[in-house]
């Protein structure tokens, strides 16, 4: 699956709530977006997708609380996350050996990877029975801010290519989850839930990390 760097997949109510805080990234509404600077779009994602890491791992928490079951870990093999074939880099020193670029393309293609299934997991949350209030509105949060992270990723990425094609798309793998996670038997419904939990929360911690080191290397030239 491939897609520009402009998101048109996004509408309805989600547009008007990115275009709000498109304005919030910029850190202003009336100037162009060139005014802001490429230091302050890192410290607005690195804040960003910490806090998102926090609510993902709280959802993750809830969930596996009151819905897991401990036999999902005795009797089945975990999957792997749908995102596993977008290569990223597994340590540290790999990740100070990729080339600024490379790693923002890659964590870009991670979070559009969640546009969709960040999509159903609000409404298979939502509707979960004994689910609480808030742990709907964390599964929204956790949605809309991942659209937010990647409109900050994409303006990073756009500073950051120096001749960057007009149409440059990204590849990303789909997300083939859907038929599970609307299962009418509930064990393989709420275990598909608990795959996305346990993902997503995966995929933001990665992005903060990155970020993290991306922002020391940019902005703090190392010397953090």
């Amino acid at each position: 699956m491939q897609l520009t760097l402009t998101l048109s997949g996004s509408v309805g109510m989600q547009l008007l709530l990115l275009v709000s805080n498109l304005l919030l990234w910029e850190n202003v509404a009336s100037k162009p977006t060139s005014f802001v600077s490429t230091e302050d779009l890192y410290h607005r994602v690195v804040e960003q997708s910490h806090n998102t890491f926090i609510l993902a791992a709280d959802v993750y928490r809830e969930f596996d609380l009151n819905f897991a079951k401990r036999s999902w870990l005795k009797d089945r093999i975990l999957p792997l996350c749908h995102t596993a074939s977008i290569h990223t880099p597994e340590n540290r020193e790999e990740v100070h050996e990729t080339k600024t670029e490379e790693l923002l393309k890659a964590i870009i293609n991670v979070s559009i990877s969640w546009e969709e299934p960040l999509k159903h997991l609000v409404s298979a949350v939502t509707a979960l029975p004994g689910a609480s209030v808030s742990m709907g509105k964390k599964a929204v949060d956790l949605r809309d801010k991942n659209l937010l992270i990647l409109e900050g990723l994409q303006a990073i990425y756009n500073r950051t290519q120096a001749n960057i094609e007009e149409n440059e798309k990204f590849d990303y793998p789909a997300w083939s989850g859907l038929e599970d996670l609307q299962s009418s038997n509930e064990d393989t419904h709420l275990f598909a839930i608990y795959n996305l939990c346990r993902c997503i929360k995966r995929d933001i911690h990665k992005i903060d990390a990155y970020m993290k080191v991306l922002r020391c290397r940019v902005v703090f030239k190392n010397e953090c």
